[in-house]
């Protein structure tokens, strides 16, 4: 038996039982911990919150962990909220808001194709609008609702106490989420190194030592720190953009707390209205810059990547499409005329051409095949990235992939089982490629299983990875094979397989599609 595993992209994880359970434990104990610092940041004691980082802890626990994590939201929700609601039937309604919001923002995310490395304008539009603005307003009407209902809040607070419920966990969405997402090792991405790390550092220090002093004078001199936030999002992107929003922002609600600075002399809403209109600048101008910046950096990576890999590989390219092109028409109209003398039109071969007419025709289509698989292998190495980028369900790669060999599978008395989770498995690719590889993947097992080929493809998690597994009952292959099996025109040297037709180039293309997929393909078992 041979296991061959496809290591696509990054997907959201899930868990042994065990682990998961202490994955909700631990969950919800940050967020509970959160919470409870949050509130020692209340305007008014107890009530007015101008930030509530547990709604971008939340986010973020849904966008990595998936929707399997709502209970530890819940709890934690309900255990901060049932010391501060109306009661604790309100606690626990509450607490369904505070879980539901970051819950439908996560999902709206992902439908809107959110890549979590904010490396591109649409991804910080996207945590703005879906995962601040319309997302939070779910939790905000239910809160509010609760409160009003109850009697806690006079019904004609409603409006009042609804915008601060909302901004608040707006607030908590884009100055946490940014911060926790940029601590997540991202793939192809470099270690800022101990000198930059420095730098990093000393930025943040600066940030602020200068936010604190702008706001402890009277002359309103806050948004002066926005060019040095600037260069932190500039020069370190996401993971200087985050922690110096953060900084900046945290000190501004200290100032606001302590009626400091710009404070002094304001009323609460006035409070509300100077901190939240600071907040959604720092916090916007950062990370719109810094998406933008990191955009900017990977045009000018691809632009030096396609240059550099343009004329070391061009040359060749454009030989095997010069020999395509010549080997092409010729092959074309032998092809032909080897179909013509079979099929009889110039009247019935005699009986001892027909075997070798067959032979010839089918040696020709190989060839043909061979030509086709060589253009594509210099087109692949020629190309860095792939041709349309999107996020695409894994799982339905997978059926698409079964459905289209269906033919096959029938005409060999294939079994194909398929273990296929009921969750979507999201991966960052181009579809058409993916489905390549899927496809060589299914046409090797049917090819070289044993009689009747049996096939199992499953989508599971291996660490932070999503993997697609395609395990049949070959006869396995040796050590020194092993070693071979990816490289261009190999094939196996097995007696049983001498006459199988085939180029060596199936695994080999497969293998650098899923390279350009920022993914891997591994045979992990070998054995009978």
């Amino acid at each position: 038996m041979k296991a061959v595993s496809a290591e696509i992209a990054r997907r959201r994880g899930g868990t042994q039982p065990v682990r998961y359970l202490l994955a909700l434990v631990a969950v919800a104990l940050v967020y509970w911990a959160a919470a409870r610092l949050s509130l020692n940041l209340a305007l008014v004691h107890g009530q007015v919150t101008p930030i509530w980082p547990p709604t971008g802890i939340a986010l973020v626990t849904f966008l990595i962990l998936g929707p399997r994590m709502w209970p530890a939201i819940a709890l934690g929700a309900f255990a901060v909220n049932l010391p501060l609601g109306p009661s604790p039937l309100g606690a626990a309604v509450i607490a369904c808001g505070n879980t539901l919001a970051p819950l439908v923002s996560s999902e709206l995310l992902r439908r809107a194709g959110f890549r979590r490395q904010l490396d591109r304008m649409r991804d910080a539009i996207a945590i703005v609008v879906l995962g601040a603005l319309i997302g939070m307003t779910i939790s905000a009407t239910i809160g509010s609702a609760v409160l009003t209902l109850s009697g806690a809040v006079p019904m004609s607070s409603f409006a009042s106490t609804w915008a601060v419920w909302w901004a608040g966990d707006a607030m908590g969405v884009l100055l946490v989420a940014p911060m926790l997402l940029s601590l997540i090792p991202r793939p192809g991405l470099r270690h800022l190194g101990w000198r930059r790390s420095i730098e990093l550092t000393v930025l943040l220090a600066g940030i602020g030592v200068v936010t604190y002093f702008l706001f402890e004078n009277k002359f309103r001199l806050e948004y002066l720190v926005l060019p040095v936030i600037a260069i932190a999002a500039w020069r370190f992107r996401l993971a200087g953009a985050a922690p110096a929003a953060l900084i900046a922002s945290l000190i501004a609600v200290w100032a606001a707390v302590n009626g400091v600075g710009p404070f002094t002399s304001e009323t609460l809403l006035e409070k509300m209205v100077t901190l939240q209109a600071f907040n959604v600048s720092v916090s916007l101008a950062s990370f719109l810059l810094a998406s933008f910046a990191d955009a900017q950096q990977q045009r000018e990576e691809m632009s030096r990547r396609y240059q550099s890999a343009g004329l070391a590989i061009a040359a060749k390219t454009d030989a095997i499409d010069v020999a395509a092109h010549e080997l092409g028409p010729p092959v074309a109209v032998l092809t032909s005329y080897l179909a013509i003398l079979s099929d009889g039109k110039l009247g019935p071969p005699p009986p001892k051409w027909r075997a070798i007419l067959n032979v010839m025709a089918d040696k020709a289509w190989h060839v043909n095949r061979i030509m086709d698989e060589l253009v594509e292998a210099a087109r692949i190495e020629a190309t860095a990235q792939p041709a349309d980028r999107a996020y695409l369900d894994l799982r339905e790669a997978v059926q698409k992939a079964i459905d289209r060999a269906r033919p096959r599978v029938e005409l060999t008395g294939a079994q194909i089982a398929t273990t296929l989770g009921p969750e979507p498995v999201p991966v960052d690719g181009d579809a058409r490629q993916i489905g390549r590889i899927l496809d060589n993947l299914i046409n090797n097992s049917l090819t070289y299983a044993a009689r009747p080929p049996r096939l199992k493809l499953d989508a599971v998690t291996k660490g932070n990875r999503a993997v697609v597994h395609v395990i049949d009952n070959g006869v396995g292959m040796s050590h020194a094979e092993r070693g071979l099996v990816f490289q261009p025109f190999h094939r196996t040297k097995d007696p049983a397989f001498k006459s199988v037709p085939g180029t060596g180039l199936g695994l080999y293309i497969s293998h650098k599609l899923a390279e350009v997929n920022q993914g891997r393909l591994t045979l992990e078992r070998t054995e009978p």
